[in-house]
């Protein structure tokens, strides 16, 4: 078969979900790299280039079980593959699961793809005592086949000397089905023309039931096609089970036989001594680290600063998961009291490391010790007096506001929140967060699945919004963008609101966690209980619990903290410029009259607060930030904090999440949302100012 020289320069890579083929991706590429969506679909794919931007195209597919599609992923990735004909195809496969690998790697051989094998995650397959024949299996697919562990990089120079050296093959293993279903594939192959090279798959694909592609096709001779169901009926006719089940069980036998020729079990790495006590390693550097601090710093300077008891906990926790084992970490995270205790304990170490340490001693450090000691006095020499200094340095300054904000307040805290978010990330938690969530979800007719998108936004909810396409329906997905832009603060704002939580008291964080979950659960419950549409199954492949490993975390660090600095610092500047011209103008005069009856009398706030909601639309974190500031120059008493935090956490989404928003459901719904959840925010924060004050209660 000879491939597509219009392709033959494409790669895909192809696999299981969670098998690693973003890593690969990424290694090959890059930094040429484009996302976007799936014409016609909301699936992402990404591309990019091998080598340079006029290398060779590659693509990543997203992650499927099969070629014959039961999703619109799966749909996705077998549309690409049909449309290039030629292409390398990189099956990325985790060891571990090579099993199922293999059903995939026959479909491909029967669509006649060339193929490389890429045996990955060959170090967690070890530590469970799983072996490949590497050489054997080659020898009975006919392909090369490589191991790898992708995020160390260790197999890849391999890979790509195979890839460069086109040293894909189209894989010599066939299945063999009866000869009736035999016979009635060679007869269609032979009727139906415009198939192609995949001739043979797509006459299996129409059998199976899934002819989708080739009926949209003006090549394939459609009545041709017509005739060869009503063959495949006659055959069907003849069995007792249905023939998508026939070929299904015809292949998983062929599948055994590779299997057990070339998989062995034998005892894993972590039953071994070395094993074992290697997996105390990062309990033990976390307690060095605790106990070196401790010798240089008091006790109390550490549990100011957030770092006592915490680092003595988080050394304590990561030696239980060492000492528990994999398995049993994996029975107690998903467990509904033990995983919520874990849960309780992840979420009270991101307060004393974001809340406090970032929020408090790094924030502390960078806007006293470098803004307030260097830079302003430097800059003010500079400026001198007039325009320029007002511009520069004045209340509504680009640098003593604008830059000042995003550098000194925000930034420490999102880089430290983005470095526990991958830590959790890479440890594979968030699948497990998901299972445990499930029921809850199930309040507002969601369900586990929503766990991640709810999750990511609080890294970013326009991410998360663009991440509730994982979501198999249109309602799942309207209710989850509803409650991200009205609950879910992202990962800046909710940094300093974590320090704004620790200048008031326990009572004030329990009622404002109170309202903002009541609100998520009861708006969820009525859109899950009104909102028309159809519900998904809940289908969640876990990947295994990892120790995360400092090179991926300071990579995605690295890589979030750009993505700060380069997407919301300009925004930090636009706000402060139009909030600099409107003092400049006098206009900020009449915008502190209009909105003082909500700010003022409904909500009970200072009247300077205005401009903290304004700019807040513009970057939510950046209004958050001057909350803070109005905190820390004495302008809020306790009560005013907690009714500025509510409304803050209930408030508007940002103006880029409104975009994208707009974008995912339609202008109509998305300005539904902005003004529910404008009225809503206001509203509670009115109702909490008015309860405050009639019962005389004091945070």
């Amino acid at each position: 078969m000879v491939p597509d020289d219009k392709n033959r320069d494409k790669i895909l890579l192809v696999g299981n979900p969670n098998v690693g083929k973003s890593v690969i991706f990424s290694y090959l590429t890059g930094k040429y790299v484009v996302v976007s969506n799936y014409p016609g679909t909301t699936v992402e794919v990404s591309t990019g280039h091998h080598g340079s931007r006029s290398g060779p195209e590659v693509i990543d597919t997203p992650g499927v079980n099969s070629l014959f599609p039961a999703s619109e992923d799966e749909k996705v990735t077998r549309d690409i593959i049909f449309a290039n004909p030629g292409a390398t195809v990189v099956q990325v496969v985790d060891t571990k699961n090579i099993y199922r690998a293999l059903m995939l790697t026959t479909q491909l051989a029967e669509a006649g793809c060339r193929i490389v094998l890429v045996l990955n995650m060959v170090d967690e397959a070890r530590q469970r005592g799983i072996r490949i024949d590497v050489a054997g299996l080659s020898e009975m697919l006919g392909v090369e086949v490589i191991e790898t562990v992708a995020v160390e990089k260790r197999g890849l120079s391999k890979l790509t000397s195979l890839i460069d050296g086109g040293d894909a093959r189209v894989p010599t293993v066939s299945v063999g089905y009866s000869s009736s279903i035999e016979q009635s594939i060679t007869r269609s192959v032979a009727d139906v023309e415009g198939l192609g090279k995949y001739s043979r798959f797509g006459i299996l694909s129409h059998i199976t039931g899934d002819d989708g592609y080739f009926r949209e096709d003006p090549s394939v001779d459609q009545e041709a096609l017509q005739a060869s169901s009503i063959d495949c009926a006659d055959q069907a006719e003849k069995y007792s089970e249905p023939l998508s089940y026939i070929i299904a069980k015809t292949r998983k036998k062929s599948v055994d036989v590779i299997f057990e020729s070339v998989v062995r079990k034998e005892r894993g790495l972590l039953k071994t001594s070395a094993g074992w006590l290697r997996r105390f390693i990062p309990a033990i550097i976390l307690a060095a680290m605790a106990g070196v601090l401790d010798l240089i710093y008091s006790t109390a300077t550490l549990s100011e600063a957030g770092l006592y008891p915490t680092l003595y906990i988080l050394a304590l926790f990561v030696f239980a998961m060492a000492l528990a084992g994999k398995k049993r970490m994996d029975r107690i995270t998903l467990h509904p009291v033990y995983g919520l205790a874990v849960l309780m304990l992840i979420i009270y170490m991101i307060y004393k490391l974001v809340g406090v340490f970032a929020a408090g001693t790094l924030v502390d450090l960078i806007e006293t010790g470098v803004f307030a000691k260097l830079i302003l006095p430097a800059l003010g020499k500079i400026a001198g007096d007039g325009f320029a200094a007002d511009l520069l340095l004045g209340e509504y300054g680009l640098v003593s506001m604008g830059l000042s904000y995003s550098i000194s307040i925000v930034l420490p805290i999102v880089v430290i929140f983005f470095l526990v978010f991958g830590i959790l990330e890479d440890t594979g938690y968030f699948p497990r967060l998901t299972v445990l969530t499930n029921n809850g979800f199930k309040l507002v007719g969601l369900n586990g699945k929503a766990t991640l998108p709810i999750v990511l936004g609080f890294g970013c909810v326009t991410m998360a919004i663009l991440a509730s396409r994982i979501l198999e329906t249109k309602r799942e997905r309207m209710i989850v963008i509803t409650l991200l832009a009205l609950a879910i603060p992202c990962s800046a704002q909710l940094g300093v609101m974590l320090a704004l939580m620790s200048a008031i008291s326990t009572g004030a964080v329990i009622t404002i966690s109170l309202i903002v979950v009541g609100e998520f659960f009861t708006v969820g419950y009525i859109l899950g209980r009104y909102l028309k549409g159809s519900k998904s199954d809940f289908i969640l492949d876990l990947p295994p619990l990892r120790v995360p490993r400092v090179y991926n975390i300071a990579i995605k660090t690295g890589a979030r903290a750009r993505w700060f600095l380069v997407e919301a610092v300009p925004y930090f500047m636009l706000a402060t410029l139009i909030l600099f011209t409107l003092e400049r103008t006098g206009a900020m005069v009449f915008v502190y009259r209009a909105v003082e009856p909500v700010v003022g009398r409904l909500l009970g706030l200072p009247v300077e607060t205005a401009s903290v909601f304004i700019i807040g639309f513009f970057r939510r974190d950046y209004g958050a930030a001057g909350l803070f500031r109005m905190w820390q120059e004495g302008m809020l008493t306790g009560n005013q904090i907690a009714v500025a935090l509510t409304v803050m956490s209930l408030f508007l989404p940002c103006l880029a999440s409104l975009i994208v928003m707009i974008k995912e459901v339609g202008t109509k719904y998305a300005l539904v949302i902005f003004f529910f959840v404008l009225v809503l925010a206001l509203m509670t924060g009115g109702a909490l100012n008015l309860l405050l004050g009639l019962a005389g209660i004091s945070f």
